[in-house]
């Protein structure tokens, strides 16, 4: 695999006629906002302005005098065959596929007048050629206790020593970043903005994640309840581990990393080298979703749609598309049928005709 090639333009550095048509688009996010992506969730607007700083970030590296063009005349047929050949040196054929629908949705959100049908096609055309990569089965109790044993590892080694060092405290971080995303399936975005006493509360015997609208990209609150034995591994990391990392008494991010809070993808790049580890494939964040909702669908199958309000989606027919196995799915299907032949069965239990 090449190295990274594909660096973004940041937002200060876009020319300002970019930087104007993104106001334009986005406005500054407030409730009467009167723009076109007004209604869209501040995460998927942030995507599609990382993906246009790529595609700025891809003209600047070619020749800077693109930017002085207008944006959408920058956009022409060849210059995207080059942006997708250089992709290609280090992106899979469904990254490129999101990065052209992004910029696609720009552009033509930005200038109605212009036909965009070519980006389209080429768009598609990548994405129904782009293969699955193909995923192992994970279930939610295996990465469940992949951060447990990091963190009662990390208890073992403490006894060694007559204090916690910081190599200790970091590694029950990880461990508890494991067990809670397992535990809670929160997207990466807000559980890397978790914050203590803000999102992270103890309510009587219990703690309590919740996760405001502003963090969620459906822009709907979520709420969380941690299991006992999450809870104790908390108090724990409370009390014993999180002090250990200098400067954590200056903020309340709740995984610190040297005298900061962790960025989203610090969590990221972690919680991959753990599993990776122990697992002998590194298992992003994202994909702790998909096995809840794999681990749901398998073990309660007739109660498999509560997997939509898990993840938060506003559809079930998303959570299937995207998060559940195939053949999970299947199961449930075969389950919810075996219900309806029982029903069908018994006289009794069928609803008269009205």
């Amino acid at each position: 695999m090449a190295s990274h090639m594909n660096k973004g333009l940041p937002y200060h550095a876009w020319p300002q006629e970019d930087r104007d048509m993104f106001k334009d688009l986005a406005g500054a996010g407030g409730l009467f906002d009167d723009t076109p992506w007004g209604d869209l969730s501040k995460t998927t607007v942030r995507n599609r302005r990382y993906a246009y700083g790529n595609w700025l970030g891809f003209l600047d590296s070619v020749d800077s005098n693109y930017l002085k063009h207008p944006p959408s005349q920058r956009v022409t047929p060849e210059l995207v065959k080059c942006y997708v050949e250089k992709m290609r040196l280090n992106c899979t054929e469904t990254a490129i596929a999101i990065a052209l629908q992004r910029l696609y949705l720009t552009v033509k959100t930005a200038d109605p007048k212009r036909s965009w049908d070519w980006l389209f096609l080429v768009q598609r055309r990548i994405q129904r050629a782009a293969i699955p990569v193909r995923r192992e089965r994970l279930l939610s109790p295996d990465l469940y206790r992949i951060g447990v044993e990091l963190m009662n590892d990390a208890k073992r080694k403490r006894a060694l020593f007559d204090r916690v060092i910081i190599s200790q405290a970091e590694q029950y971080r990880d461990g508890l970043m494991i067990a809670m995303l397992a535990e809670t399936v929160i997207r990466r975005a807000g559980f890397t903005a978790l914050r203590i006493d803000d999102h992270v509360v103890r309510i009587g015997e219990r703690w309590r994640i919740f996760v405001t609208e502003d963090m969620v990209k459906t822009g709907e609150e979520q709420d969380f309840e941690l299991s006992e034995e999450l809870g104790a591994f908390l108090d724990d990391y409370l009390t014993t581990y999180r002090p250990v990392f200098p400067g954590a008494d200056q903020h309340k991010g709740m995984w610190p990393y040297g005298d900061r809070p962790m960025t989203d993808k610090m969590v990221r790049r972690y919680i991959r080298k753990h599993t990776g580890h122990r697992l002998g494939i590194p298992v992003s964040p994202h994909d702790f979703r998909r096995a809840a909702a794999t681990f749901v669908a398998e073990v309660d199958p007739r109660n498999v749609r509560m997997i939509k309000d898990l993840l938060g989606h506003r559809t079930f027919a998303m959570t299937e598309k995207h998060y559940i196995d195939p053949a999970s799915s299947r199961a449930a299907g075969r389950e919810l049928a075996s219900i309806v032949e029982e029903l069908r069965k018994d006289e009794n239990l069928i609803p008269p005709l009205t």
